[in-house]
């Protein structure tokens, strides 16, 4: 949809306003809506702003290092696991979101 990416802070802004812009479309659609993605910084989740996040800390440090060094531990997400979770229990937490 876009051919401007980059991994800049004003790349990611940018890609944070995208996001939010196709989720309220869906949303607006009646859908329900899932998103999955890179969101290093306090300022890019705010501009996301989700109705729930899960933080998936799984790994000690991801394989770019310019998102490493910029990276902010999320403070307020609803739902923060440091192990992978099995299907029983991805199922469980999908009832229990839903």
């Amino acid at each position: 949809m876009a051919d401007d990416w980059d991994f800049t802070p004003d790349g990611r802004h940018r890609q944070s306003f995208r996001m939010t812009a196709l989720a309220m479309f869906e949303s607006e659609q009646g859908r329900k809506v899932i998103c999955d993605f890179v969101c290093p910084t306090k300022i890019t989740r705010n501009i996301f702003n989700p109705d729930i996040t899960i933080w998936m800390d799984t790994i000690k440090e991801g394989r770019f290092e310019d998102t490493n060094k910029m990276f902010e531990k999320p403070t307020n997400a609803e739902y923060h696991f440091t192990h992978w979770l099995s299907d029983r229990d991805i199922k469980a937490l999908a009832n229990e979101i839903r």
